[in-house]
């Protein structure tokens, strides 16, 4: 709903539809794609493989191997709707500890179904931003973009871990770009990735050739199974639409 006018167009007696339950899995699990890039350094060695591999091998492996697994950290979740949430599932199955901001919420219960048919469920409750972002070693954004300020500033980039590192796959401007970049820099904080972006769709080259942020074209819906259940969603609310 970013990019159209829903008040003006009830207004002019215009419905507006969207389909958010249909991509929250494909955006979820993107979340995890860029946590392995990061803590395994998939994002640099793509691109100092194919230019270097043949020449330096063996100090490209020595620069790769501090390695972290993703197993026992704390993942932080800001905005525990049905996207949040579909991450928490996957951090729960990799044994991660899950933590949880939401405005609006202050539990839910994560549904874990395997294979077997068991299933076990998981009671995850709220905690305030501040401390999730102390207390985190990765924190993820699935939140909308309100207003100019940015939800990540400076500020709350100062009471995370050191070390630790930050994704956001959910709306551009929800992290102040200057102050990541800086953190970055100083070693405040180790990797970022990144989905969305300020200035979408000419994104800051500063940030585009930074070496320590794993980064995607907005792709968070992008995948086949997704754009299906999105169609189809669509199609089952115009139908009903037009049976009132």
């Amino acid at each position: 709903m970013d990019n159209i006018d829903v008040e003006y167009a009830k207004e002019n007696g215009k419905s507006v539809i969207n389909t958010p339950a249909a991509s929250s899995s494909s955006v979820a699990e993107l979340v995890f794609a860029h946590l392995f890039s990061m803590v395994r350094f998939l994002y640099s060695a793509n691109r100092r493989m194919p230019m270097e591999g043949d020449t330096n091998f063996k100090n490209l492996k020595k620069s790769y191997s501090a390695g972290k697994e993703l197993q026992s950290r704390t993942l932080g979740i800001i905005g525990f709707g049905r996207i949040g949430q579909e991450v928490a599932k996957r951090a729960i199955g990799l044994g991660m500890k899950v933590l949880a901001h939401d405005k609006f919420i202050n539990e839910a219960n994560i549904s874990l179904n395997f294979f077997n048919g068991d299933k076990k469920t998981f009671t995850i409750e709220t905690i305030e931003i501040d401390e999730l972002l102390k207390e985190s070693d990765f924190v993820t954004l699935h939140v909308p973009k309100t207003g100019d300020e940015a939800l990540i500033s400076a500020e709350k980039i100062g009471l995370m871990k050191k070390g630790s590192g930050i994704i956001n796959t959910s709306r551009g401007g929800l992290v102040d770009e200057t102050a990541l970049m800086f953190a970055l820099d100083k070693e405040k904080l180790a990797y970022a990735g990144l989905d969305v972006f300020d200035n979408e769709p000419t994104p800051s080259i500063h940030l585009l050739m930074h070496n320590a942020i794993s980064m995607t074209p907005h792709i968070g819906a992008a995948t086949n199974e997704a754009q299906d259940r999105i169609g189809i969603e669509l199609a089952d609310q115009i139908i009903s639409y037009f049976k009132k």
